[in-house]
């Protein structure tokens, strides 16, 4: 992990009253696609995400906990 990615993750997990999600990505393109995404703690699942299946799932997040103080890849 890069150092000032490290840092700002120390940040993050210092401050337990705060509820965060990092949401790692692949590849962005431009599309209106909506495909099914697939998560990952551990591995990026796929190569590619467009930028509307990016904007659904972080609001499919907003109330999901599943992720909370979690750092998951998403992709295509």
């Amino acid at each position: 992990m890069m150092k000032d990615k490290k840092e700002e993750l120390d940040i993050l997990l210092e401050n337990k009253n705060l509820d965060w999600t990092l949401i790692r990505l692949p590849f962005v393109k431009e599309g209106l696609e909506v495909r099914t995404v697939k998560e990952s703690l551990t591995n990026m699942p796929g190569i590619i995400i467009s930028n509307k299946e990016i904007a659904n799932y972080i609001v499919s997040q907003i109330d999901n906990k599943t992720y909370i103080h979690k750092a998951p890849f998403i992709a295509i």
